[in-house]
């Protein structure tokens, strides 16, 4: 299954993260987001783990899930929930 969040999904979680007054948006690294997603602070300081269970409840019904890197929080992996689970 492929663990990509499209164009149209970046908009609709940074609307998402607007809608609950989380000044934060997200951005794709490199050409798709195969190589993963970045957090940016555009405002007032959130915890990390809020915004990123937020962004999970959005990914969940599509079968995905962004884990955030061990050395850089604002990295969020995006991973197959199926492959995820296995582990």
């Amino acid at each position: 299954m492929a663990t990509v969040v499209h164009f149209n999904m970046l908009v609709e979680i940074n609307q998402l993260l607007k809608d609950n007054g989380i000044e934060y948006s997200i951005h794709s690294i490199g050409a798709c987001t195969c190589a993963g997603l970045r957090l940016r602070q555009d405002g007032k300081s959130y915890p990390l783990q809020k915004i990123i269970d937020l962004i999970n409840r959005y990914l969940e019904n599509k079968w995905m899930k962004v884990i955030p890197k061990d050395d850089d929080p604002l990295y969020l992996q995006v991973v197959s929930k199926f492959e995820y689970e296995k582990e």
